[in-house]
């Protein structure tokens, strides 16, 4: 009978991993190792209110393996880093991701000592809005500055997402199937003494 259950328990175990699995993602946009221009898509941004500074970014989770056709985003936490310049203490920063504003008007610290334990993080989980618009794996992000002047040091995107369940031809239905008339086949062996 100790034979029957393991092999039961197998075959539900067998059943169950190919079924559904999670994957974590993450796209570091902006990553605070150098300052490589106004548009590269990484290192750290130079923003100030008075150049009329914005970042309008994109995340892009379709480089990192993420398929919008056989996976779907469950959570995700958007994270930005700030170091200010230290000339002033009116620094201001609006960000957004996709349609909803994160932060407005937030006041903005950090330095670049220490890095990047001394910056000013800001993170946050994304509303059930932005992950819709995120489900094609790629959403739209800003970063405008509103007063003074600062260093966007770090943008990043972190999602978790599960495996869609996809239609495989009867193949897992086939194989517990399989395992259910093994395990029956054992079993009457077993009563008739015959085996095991």
């Amino acid at each position: 009978m100790k034979t029957f259950k393991k092999l039961f328990v197998f075959t539900l175990g067998l059943a169950a991993i190919s079924s559904a699995s999670a994957i974590s993602f993450v796209d570091v946009d902006v990553d605070g190792s150098s300052d490589d221009g106004g548009d590269a898509p990484r290192g750290y941004q130079y923003m100030a209110s008075w150049h009329g500074s914005r970042w309008d970014k994109t995340f892009n989770l379709l480089n990192d393996g993420f398929d919008p056709t056989t996976m779907k985003i469950v959570s995700a936490t958007v994270k930005f880093a700030f170091a200010d310049d230290e000339s002033d203490t009116w620094d201001y920063v609006r960000m957004s991701v996709g349609s909803s504003i994160l932060w407005d008007w937030q006041d903005v610290d950090g330095s670049h000592y220490n890095a990047p334990y001394s910056y000013e993080w800001f993170t946050t989980g994304l509303n059930d809005s932005v992950l819709l618009d995120l489900q094609d794996g790629i959403v739209d992000y800003s970063v405008v500055a509103q007063s003074g002047d600062y260093y966007l040091k770090e943008a990043a995107l972190y999602v978790e997402a599960d495996r869609l369940r996809v239609p495989d031809s009867g193949a897992t239905l086939g194989l517990l199937g399989l395992g259910v008339g093994i395990i029956f086949l054992l079993r009457r062996q077993m009563k008739t003494g015959d085996g095991v």
